[in-house]
């Protein structure tokens, strides 16, 4: 690692564990620091078994094939300890303070949200791993039959995932959402934070008591089995962020306390989509942007399964499980953190992505439901491409310095090789 593009990478970790007390009693054999690093850098290379990612490491010094420096049952158990996935969660706080200090605001441009958190939020499920004894409810047991719940958390100013919450058991999203809410220091308490979320986590008491002391809104789809009680129509202001917006109504629900906002939008594929908020101090088709936004979330699910080892489970233990997401957590803050640092502060970024969503917001067969207004306000990619994770890949081991990013790094972010 010693000034290695993965030893750069890393360094933002020793910064934030320099921070917590007790990081060195962790364990004398695979210290904290190196525990993230491999963590990291198996997600980087996509390795799904442990053996294979001890296997490409000795070939790099072939040398070390019959004296490996760490047994791999170490690495292995220490996935599976609690202290680490203490420190691990610990580490976070200072990690997402640095990127947030770094990496820039992706809402700046819309003064209307005055700095408030912009949060995503959604699940995802993980196969088990193969020594994972699953048994169902219809087997007579709690474990979900589409495997392990993730539910994930996303930072939609930072543009990065930021938090995760882990369960086996077979369970409704808002029962996850309700849980989570009850841990350590869960981002569903920030206040003034605007939420978007799928329509599978519309629990009306929960989000009316997260406004009135919270002042938290969401932004999501129209359910068809919510029962309106009342309507009235709210004025839509003839500016050109409404374009699109066909009504916006004053609605009460049967399940709730409180007023909700129904906003009808024609999105440019002339798609008809209505939104439920309980926000109302933004234009409507600002609400309708920020809700296309969720869609990074998505992306963040496909990096992680299809370009990191997030498919399947690397352990069997729910310590274990989280360790593996919060590492693909850190692996995702570490090469946005870089790329902004190498390439971002001299204005270069994934141009080439860039320009395939131009040509998706104009093309009439593969088109997007984002308003064209918001087009050239927000300039920022959903996901970082696989060419660009392909670099942290193959030249990991290699010297880091800027002529090696321009040579390398700099030419995938302009143009498909």
């Amino acid at each position: 690692m010693n000034q290695t593009v993965l030893g750069e990478l890393l360094a933002p970790v020793a910064r934030a564990l320099a921070q917590i007390r007790g990081t060195d009693t962790v364990s004398r054999v695979l210290s904290m620091a190196d525990f993230i690093g491999l963590g990291v850098l198996r997600h980087l290379q996509g390795m799904r078994t442990l053996r294979e990612q001890v296997q490409s490491l000795l070939h790099w010094e072939p040398g070390t094939a019959l004296r490996a420096p760490l047994a791999r049952s170490t690495w292995s158990d220490a996935l599976s300890s609690r202290h680490r996935r203490a420190v691990l969660q610990a580490a976070m706080a200072p990690l997402l303070g640095e990127a947030r200090a770094v990496l820039p605001d992706r809402l700046a441009q819309f003064p209307a949200l005055q700095g408030r958190p912009v949060y995503a939020m959604d699940g995802t499920y993980q196969s088990e791993s193969a020594h994972y004894g699953r048994c169902t409810p219809r087997q007579g047991g709690e474990d979900n039959p589409k495997g392990h719940a993730l539910l994930s958390f996303y930072d939609v100013r930072l543009g990065c995932p930021t938090d995760v919450h882990v369960d086996t058991r077979s369970r409704h999203e808002t029962a996850l959402l309700r849980d989570y809410d009850q841990s350590a220091q869960p981002m569903t308490r920030h206040k003034g934070a605007l939420w978007l979320v799928d329509r599978a986590f519309i629990d009306a008491a929960f989000w009316d008591s997260r406004k009135k002391r919270l002042g938290m809104t969401l932004i999501t789809r129209m359910k068809s089995s919510l029962c309106i009680e009342s309507t009235e129509p709210l004025p839509v202001a003839d500016v050109p962020t409404n374009e699109g917006v066909l009504k916006d109504l004053r609605i009460t629900l049967r399940s709730s306390r409180q007023n909700w906002r129904l906003i009808t939008f024609r999105s440019p594929r002339g798609h008809l989509v209505e939104f439920l908020t309980n926000e109302f101090k933004l234009e409507p088709g600002v609400i309708a942007f920020l809700y296309s936004r969720r869609w990074e979330e998505e992306k963040c699910f496909d990096t992680w399964k299809n370009d990191f080892s997030l498919a399947k489970a690397w352990g069997a233990s729910l310590a274990a499980i989280e360790n593996q997401v919060r590492l693909a957590i850190v692996t995702s803050l570490l090469v946005a953190l870089l790329l902004h640092r190498r390439m971002g502060q001299h204005g270069i970024a994934d141009e080439k992505a860039l320009r395939k969503q131009d040509r998706r917001q104009t093309s009439a067969t593969d088109g997007t439901d984002r308003p064209d207004w918001s087009t050239p306000v927000f300039r920022y990619t959903s996901k970082v491409s696989r060419q660009v994770l392909r670099f942290f890949k193959h030249c990991f081991h290699k010297l880091a310095s800027q002529a090696l990013y321009e040579a390398q790094l700099r030419p995938l972010l302009l143009a498909y090789l």
